[in-house]
């Protein structure tokens, strides 16, 4: 388990990206995309899992690119708590959110990419909204949420999945 200096680092992070997200749609009335990685354990941030968000950052840019959509702003953060990316992009929200979604559900590190977007009301949008299935476990492949509340399973195997995953930025 997380020690709890960590774990309040975690939260704090948490809320200062909150934060961030809130500043960034008050100063731009554009959509959000805030990127992190989804990844167990202590060590949140690694030259292993920079690489692993930089290639996010690469599909997402290459993504928008390709769909003609402009890139308004964007900033890169290197925390303790882990990577994070936020860019404001002249799309809708919804159809910014689908674009997402084939990047978390195709790319060979999708499952660890955690792409939120945000519309310029300030709200964040689910895949719910857009009548598209909640996020697969990394593990078993059912809901991801309801593996996380029963802790279905361990910490350990959690880890070594992600481990799993993430080796294949080297390949």
């Amino acid at each position: 388990m997380i020690n709890e200096k960590i774990l309040l680092e975690i939260l704090k992070s948490r809320e200062d990206r909150a934060n961030r997200q809130e500043e960034l749609l008050k100063k731009y009335p554009y959509s959000l995309i805030s990127f992190t990685l989804n990844t167990p354990g202590e060590i949140k941030d690694s030259i292993l899992y920079r690489k692993v968000h930089k290639e996010g950052i690469e599909a997402i840019r290459s993504t928008l690119g390709k769909h003609g959509v402009n890139m308004v702003f964007s900033e890169e953060l290197h925390k303790n708590t882990g990577p994070e990316f936020y860019a404001i992009v002249d799309i809708d929200a919804n159809s910014l959110k689908g674009l997402m979604v084939d990047i978390e559900d195709n790319h060979r590190l999708g499952r660890i990419f955690d792409i939120d977007v945000f519309d310029k009301g300030h709200n964040q949008i689910g895949r719910s909204k857009l009548g598209l299935s909640s996020r697969k476990c990394l593990i078993c492949n059912e809901d991801a949420r309801n593996c996380m509340i029963n802790r279905t399973h361990s910490y350990e195997d959690l880890i070594k999945k992600v481990e799993e995953i993430v080796s294949t930025i080297e390949d």
